[in-house]
């Protein structure tokens, strides 16, 4: 319906610049017919010309009117046509109009000018007011200008006395032999602002689904009832979308129904439902980017464009069962699908990321902000820090520190350092690497060099660096000692030993060095030391970075991790989690659910690096997986995130040790307004 809005105000804008200008020409003689019709060309940006003109009571009549835009997007001839002066009004009145509208030509230079010829309406003491009846608008495209859309019987007036403008006008949609009535008018709201308010009984999709460009998508069929649009500031509406018929690639999207509400620049809905390829389809949400005017039929939207990918991603999985499609927020859309295996069910959920989304930023969160913790569940992390979307993050010391077993950098700042394994970063850009980082830092002590083998890990082993987000006490461990230090100056780099105790018992956590069992390195009370340490790969642009493995696929083919964690749950059909880097750059967060026969069996390994192939991975790697895979999303009516998926453990939540988020800097839903906050179910704390 935003074509008809935007065509139908535009071809009666053409006209009105057309009749100005016969009715110049009408007050001077034949032989200053040229030099009127340059003027008229002149003031109003549109080619114009007309053939015979005679006087009548009042005014003159019109023969052979014709005008058009420079770049031919609009056009329009009459055969006859009569103008009549009231004072400094100027009444117009068009039979039989021929409107010609391409929208492939309605941009750049064009929509410019037309702007300017409009503005230029009323600028002086003359006011006009437009009459068209039974006129007709064709919508054509290409070279050859191919007939898309038809509107026959357009009646109706624009007053370009007032400001702004005032119009009614009525038309009807021509499919074939059937005629499909439509009105516009213009309204004046309770606010006082001014609005154009459309409405029709039953709009045919099929004529309106030639508008779009050849693609991938082709709308097939269906209809729209009981429409109504209002178009002001932005484009506010509602309709009824039954039967719709779309074509997807090589799939087939039909039977859709549902209710479509459009407000500003978005569309959006709760409850579409229908099938995909046979199978039970239903989508909800919203999305925001789609352009003004006759741009988003020609440039599409990206949104629509994502959530078009991921429909034909999902399509393609084998003996499907069933897909539920969700947005989340711009650049984020959570699908949720079930199929059948030879082995049993699977319920795949997954979250769809565009990185090039300004919107979009990553990051980490860790539980109760501390490296020992007692644990967290993700969506709890989730909620506290604002997040549209996220996974549970690495492997950690279950029921007893809650430790993260490796990587972990929060906010552009290493928390946790690297071990020998596969760990993800994520640059200020949302451009992922899937890497094994390495410490490397090293203590100077007058005249003594030893390494820092550790970043906020416990036990220490050898030389541990600490740090206050370790926690609030480290814990005992025999034959190791802590150095607390003190900075000298303001470079991070020299720092005095304030203090050297045993930790034999616990002691509060302070920035300093632990030297563990196995080395011999040691520091005494007042020296003076310089440290320094960093990774490999570096993480300097990093914003956020975690812990994980193994490495699932590598160039687009499974991967065989040498340094895979827990290797001997390669073979083992359970829950599982990855993040996946696609070939066009686009990110995919994919969790399988397990441990439930009648719904869900999980997957081995290296049937989870296929599932991932098939979704167009080109790297991945694994998170925790197990009774740690969790998925939270914002879903459609909702202010914040909730558990989406089912986890094995008895279907309750994990507690667990970081997560990796999504958040959005996007205003909050508008069209599917959020209707509450989810909370986290309670649950019993698992016992150490």
């Amino acid at each position: 319906m935003t074509v008809r809005v935007r065509t139908l105000s535009l071809v009666l804008v053409i006209a009105l610049g057309c009749s100005a200008a016969v009715a110049g020409f009408a007050l001077r003689p034949p032989l200053q017919r040229a030099y009127v019709l340059w003027n008229a060309e002149r003031a109003t940006g549109l080619s114009i010309d007309v053939d015979a003109v005679e006087p009548i009571d009042g005014g003159y009549e019109l023969d052979g009117v014709s005008a058009h835009t420079r770049g031919g997007a609009a056009s329009v001839s009459v055969p006859r046509a009569a103008v009549y002066f009231a004072g400094p009004s100027v009444d117009v009145v068009l039979a039989d109009p021929q409107f010609v509208f391409d929208p492939e030509r309605y941009r750049g230079d064009e929509i410019d000018a037309l702007h300017d010829a409009l503005s230029k309406f009323g600028s002086g003491e003359t006011g006009f007011q437009l009459h068209a009846r039974d006129g007709t608008l064709t919508i054509v495209s290409g070279a050859v200008s191919i007939p898309l859309l038809r509107f026959e019987r357009l009646t109706g007036s624009l007053d370009e006395r007032v400001s702004p403008a005032l119009y009614d006008l009525t038309a009807n949609l021509i499919d074939g032999e059937r005629s499909y009535p439509l009105a516009g008018q213009t309204v004046v709201r309770t606010d006082g602002s001014i609005g154009n308010r459309w409405t029709a009984p039953f709009v045919p999709l099929g004529p309106l689904g030639r508008l779009f460009p050849a693609g991938e998508l082709r709308i097939l069929g269906g209809a729209l009832s009981d429409v109504a649009l209002e178009n002001g500031a932005g484009l506010d509406g509602a309709a009824q979308l039954e039967d719709g018929s779309v074509a997807l690639g090589a799939h087939l999207l039909s039977g859709l129904h549902g209710r479509l509400q459009g407000s500003g620049s978005g569309i959006g809905s709760r409850d579409i439902v229908g099938t995909l390829d046979g199978v039970p389809f239903d989508v909800s949400g919203e999305v925001h980017d789609l352009r003004t005017g006759w741009a988003w039929l020609q440039d599409g939207s990206s949104d629509l464009r994502a959530l078009g990918r991921l429909i034909e991603s999902i399509a393609g999985e084998p003996r499907l069962r069933s897909v539920h499609l969700e947005t989340t927020a711009p650049g984020v859309a959570f699908a949720q699908y079930a199929m059948a295996s030879d082995h049993g069910p699977l319920a795949v959920s997954l979250l769809a990321i565009d990185p090039n989304e300004p919107t979009l930023r990553f990051d980490t969160a860790i539980a109760e902000d501390r490296v020992i913790s007692g644990g967290e569940r993700t969506s709890a992390m989730g909620l506290r820090t604002g997040a549209v979307a996220g996974v549970n993050g690495d492997y950690f010391d279950i029921g007893r520190t809650y430790q993260p077993q490796g990587l972990l950098v929060r906010g552009g700042e290493l928390i946790r350092g690297p071990v020998d394994r596969a760990a993800l970063s994520i640059d200020r850009s949302n451009h992922v690497t899937i890497s094994e980082f390495r410490l490397q830092g090293a203590v100077h002590v007058e005249g003594r060099t030893f390494p820092i083998t550790q970043f906020n890990d416990w036990p220490a082993g050898y030389v541990t660096l600490i740090t206050p987000t370790f926690g609030k006490t480290l814990p005992p461990e025999l034959g190791a000692s802590f150095a607390g230090l003190e900075p000298i100056g303001v470079d991070g780099k020299r720092y005095r030993v304030v203090s050297v105790q045993r930790t034999d018992g616990p002691l509060p956590v302070t920035f300093g060095l632990a030297f563990g069992p196995l080395t011999k390195a040691s520091v005494r009370p007042g020296e003076t030391l310089e440290l320094s340490y960093k990774t490999d790969p570096p993480l300097d642009t990093a914003v956020a970075a975690i812990g994980g493995g193994p490495i699932l696929v590598r160039n687009g083919v499974w991967y065989e991790d040498p340094h895979a964690p827990a290797p001997d749950e390669r073979n083992y059909r359970w829950p599982v989690i990855a993040l996946a880097r696609r070939a066009d750059d686009g990110l995919l967060l994919v969790a399988v659910d397990g441990r439930h026969p009648e719904r869900s069996i999980g997957m081995m390994r290296p049937e989870f690096a296929e599932l991932l192939v098939r979704l167009g991975a080109a790297d991945a790697m694994a998170l925790d997986s197990g009774g740690s895979v969790t998925m939270v999303s914002r879903a459609v009516g909702d202010a914040n995130v909730s558990v989406r998926n089912v986890p094995s453990d008895n279907s309750a939540e994990r507690w667990v040790s970081d997560a990796l988020f999504l958040y959005s800097s996007a205003p909050a839903p508008s069209i599917v307004a959020p209707l509450g906050t989810p909370l986290p179910v309670p649950e019993a704390r698992p016992t150490p």
